[in-house]
């Protein structure tokens, strides 16, 4: 497994992920986003947040990248 670190802009926290190409479940996505599960959803629900990029049964799952390039465009803050 290879891991890769994330530094935002302001230099904060690093946030080490999966492989760019690995599929994240909703609790790991909410994790890389540093929210609790409970915002993610509600972040999800308000189509704050990138649609998933599969479904496995009921469950949805982000790409690492997707998640990443999310969280490079600023986030929420880079939604109108």
């Amino acid at each position: 497994m290879t891991t890769h670190t994330l530094v935002d802009e302001a230099g904060a926290e690093a946030v080490d992920h999966l492989d760019h190409n690995e599929y994240l479940t909703r609790r790991e996505a909410a994790g890389l986003c540093r929210v609790p599960l409970s915002t993610f959803d509600s972040l999800r629900r308000q189509n704050r947040f990138p649609f998933p990029d599969a479904h496995m049964g009921k469950h949805m799952l982000w790409r690492a990248s997707t998640v990443a390039a999310f969280l490079e465009a600023g986030g929420t803050r880079g939604v109108d």
